[in-house]
C-alpha cells in the first residue's frame, strides 16, 4: 500500500485515538510511514494563494484540533483529476505515482461543519543522508455540512475483499509466472483469521478493533497495485484481458473501501 494512503488511515485512526484522550505521543515521527519524511506541516489557505502554518508536525495537529472541540476524524476518497488531454486512465493504473490514484481526504468534524484536509508531497534534499527528502503538508481544501454517516460496515467490506480475492486469483494463476495467486492467497486467510505479520505499527496507538485490524492487513497483503513490478505490469495475453480487467477493477474498489472501512470504525461520536 503506498505511504501516502497508509499515512492518511493512520491520521485518521490514531487522531480518533488522541482526540479521545489517549496518549499517541510515540507516533509522530517514529512511525516508518514517516521514515522518508523530512517534515509534515498542515496549512490553510490566506490570500493571493499563500498558505498559513497552523500546525508542525501531527502531535501539534491533533492538540490544535482538540483544542476548536474537533469531534473526531473520518476518512474519505474522491475520483483522481484526469487530464483531459490524456483521456480517461484507471486510477489503478497510476496509484503508483506521485499524485496519482484517488485522493485521500481526511475530514475534521466539529459540531456544525466539518473541515477537509488533503495531503501532498514534494521532494526536498534529495542528497539528505538521512534519507528523508520528501517535505509533506495537509492542507485545508474546504469546508462543508459534515456526513450524516460514513460506511464502517466491517463485515460487508471484509465480504466484499473476500469475493474479489476469490474472482482474480484464477486470473493471476492463468498468468505464467506471475507469482500473485499466493499473495491472495496469503490474504484471503488474512480474513479468515490467519495471523499475518504485517508491519502496522501506528496500530498500537489506535483503537481499532481486531475485526478492523484483520480487514486492514488483508488488504495491504493484497495491495498488489502500484507501478513497475506490480500487478499492473504483468503481461496477458488477449484472450485473458477482459477477465483480467474487470477482476483488477473489483479487487481495487474492494481495497478502497477496505482502507475507508477500517480507518472509520475508529470514529466515535
Amino acid at each position: 500500500m503506498q505511504v501516502p494512503i497508509l499515512r492518511a488511515l493512520a491520521l485518521t485512526a490514531v487522531g480518533n485515538a488522541a482526540l479521545s484522550g489517549r496518549d499517541v505521543a510515540g507516533f509522530y515521527p517514529n512511525d516508518p510511514i514517516f521514515r522518508f519524511s523530512a517534515s509534515l506541516d498542515f496549512m490553510t489557505p490566506r490570500d493571493a494563494g499563500a498558505l498559513r502554518h497552523v500546525a508542525q508536525g501531527v502531535t501539534d495537529w491533533f492538540d490544535k484540533l482538540k483544542k476548536r472541540h474537533c469531534r473526531g476524524l473520518r476518512l474519505h476518497n474522491a475520483p483522481m483529476q484526469q487530464n483531459k488531454k490524456l483521456g480517461h486512465i484507471d486510477e489503478r493504473l497510476l496509484v503508483g505515482m506521485v499524485g496519482g490514484g484517488p485522493r485521500w481526504l481526511i475530514e475534521a468534524v466539529y459540531g456544525d461543519h466539518s473541515e477537509l484536509w488533503e495531503g501532498f508531497d514534494r521532494v526536498g534534499d534529495q542528497k539528505a543522508a538521512d534519507k528523508k527528502i520528501w517535505l509533506s503538508a495537509y492542507i485545508l481544501i474546504g469546508e462543508a455540512a459534515s456526513a450524516e454517516s460514513v460506511d464502517t460496515n466491517i463485515k460487508g467490506a471484509s465480504i466484499d475483499l473476500r469475493d474479489a480475492l476469490l474472482n482474480i486469483e484464477p486470473v493471476a494463476r492463468a498468468i505464467p509466472g506471475a507469482g500473485f495467486a499466493d499473495i491472495f492467497v496469503a490474504a484471503r486467510e488474512t480474513l479468515e483469521g490467519k495471523d499475518l505479520p504485517y508491519p502496522l505499527e501506528f496500530l498500537r496507538f489506535a483503537k481499532m478493533k481486531p475485526e478492523a485490524e484483520r480487514l486492514l492487513k488483508a488488504a495491504g497483503r493484497a495491495w498488489v497495485f502500484g507501478a513497475m513490478g506490480s500487478w499492473n505490469d504483468v503481461g496477458v495475453d488477449a484472450a485473458l484481458k477482459p477477465r483480467y480487467e474487470s477482476a483488477s477493477k473489483v479487487l481495487f474498489d474492494a481495497l478502497a473501501r477496505a482502507v475507508l472501512v477500517s480507518a472509520n470504525s475508529t470514529y466515535r461520536r
